[in-house]
């Protein structure tokens, strides 16, 4: 849409930005945890750091744990990417400052 098809000049949609940026913030989590988390598994049951049965158990809960987390975050990244889908990018100026009361 453009200003000519009257209504009125357009701007970017506040909420679209937000999901947006939300998506973006999620894969970088996805990508610190994935590498965090993994050394730690690494280091203990077999590792060097803690080696034995109660190493490997905590080794194993570690490391479910991990995979249970990234499996939850990687869920949600298609399910903001379809919110994205639905906003428009440009909104009016007036939609923008009505969406943009519903983000505060």
């Amino acid at each position: 849409m453009s200003a000519q098809d009257g209504r009125g000049p357009m701007v970017d949609n506040p909420w679209r930005r937000q999901l947006v940026a939300l998506r973006g913030d999620l894969l970088k989590e996805m990508d610190e945890l994935r590498s965090l988390l993994a050394g730690c598994c690494a280091d203990v049951g077999g590792g060097e750091i803690w080696v034995g049965p109660a190493a490997d158990a905590w080794h194993a809960e570690a490391q479910g744990r991990r995979t249970d987390i990234l499996a939850q975050l990687g869920r949600l990244v298609p399910l903001v990417e379809a919110a994205i889908g639905t906003c428009a990018e440009k909104v009016t100026v007036g939609e923008a400052k009505s969406l943009q009361v519903d983000l505060l």
